[in-house]
């Protein structure tokens, strides 16, 4: 479960630094939902069927009610980034990014908890089994890169991520944001750690047998509160990492050309564009 919602998000954010369409996306949801569930645990017909209109309940609800909220943002975002936008400000808009997530589980917890807790034995080892080999294969794919490659590494990816929001980078802006990026701290060890924590209370739960009521709230505590698993130095790592992309983000448009300062405009607006579009158009 955990997997799924954070591959949700993850389409979604890869929708923000790249070339897709977010409409075709947006549009698609059910489809990319349903080829990466199938991933984890089949569903029989019914359950299937629940499922279908649940998801068409729940993606309804997100056009009607939060992608209004995601418009408003990205209009204040463009507005901060044209004027003197400041580190506090990216800080609050990570925050609202997260506030976003935590609304959407909060309406989908209810629907999916009824799901896991129709699944037959079966089922259930097939979703924990999925669960701890996604897990391992992020293990096994991890490379044991000396502290100087992973610094480059990052910094690199940091670059790229850029890059497709300003558009090609100054050779002086390079060397600033590698330099910035050396205050990034590793935190793969941790994320492992806490989904490690996570999936053995959620196999717990599943293969429990807890009346109806403690069910629901110990998979509401999971789903929604998961976070609430993350130990202190991990919650102390991301939150200098977050303040470390402010820090970066400011730098790179206080220092953005002219043509740097259009493309992001350009990104922004065609994003807002897609937004708009989606709320009017179901």
């Amino acid at each position: 479960m955990m997997n799924i919602k954070q591959t949700l998000l993850c389409i979604l954010l890869t929708v923000l630094v790249s070339g897709c369409s977010f409409r075709f996306v947006y549009n698609h949801l059910d489809w990319w939902t349903n080829w990466y569930l199938d991933d984890y645990v089949s569903l029989n017909k019914q359950q299937q069927q629940v499922f279908d209109e649940e998801f068409e309940q729940l993606h309804l609800w997100h056009r009607k009610t939060q992608l209004p909220a995601y418009a408003q943002q990205l209009k204040t975002l463009q507005l901060a980034i044209n004027s003197e936008i400041d580190e506090q400000q990216v800080a609050d808009n990570l925050a609202l990014f997260l506030q976003h997530w935590q609304n959407f589980l909060m309406a989908a917890e209810p629907k999916l908890q009824s799901l896991a807790y129709s699944l037959s034995d079966k089922q259930k080892s097939q979703l924990i089994e999925a669960l701890n080999e996604a897990h391992q294969e992020q293990l096994d794919d991890n490379e044991e890169l000396t502290e100087p490659e992973w610094f480059e590494e990052r910094a690199d990816a940091q670059k790229d991520q850029l890059k497709a929001w300003f558009g090609k980078l100054t050779s002086g802006q390079k060397i600033q944001v590698t330099l910035l990026s050396r205050n990034y701290q590793r935190s793969f060890e941790h994320r492992m750690d806490y989904r490690a924590r996570w999936t053995n209370q959620f196999s717990e739960l599943l293969n429990g047998d807890l009346p109806d009521h403690q069910f629901k709230y110990e998979f509401y505590r999971l789903f929604v509160n998961g976070r609430s698993l993350r130990d202190d130095s991990f919650n102390a790592i991301t939150e200098n990492n977050n303040q470390v992309f402010a820090n970066i983000f400011v730098y790179m448009v206080t220092s953005a050309t002219d043509k740097q300062r259009k493309r992001i405009n350009k990104r922004l607006n065609k994003v807002l564009g897609d937004v708009e579009y989606l709320i009017k158009n179901d």
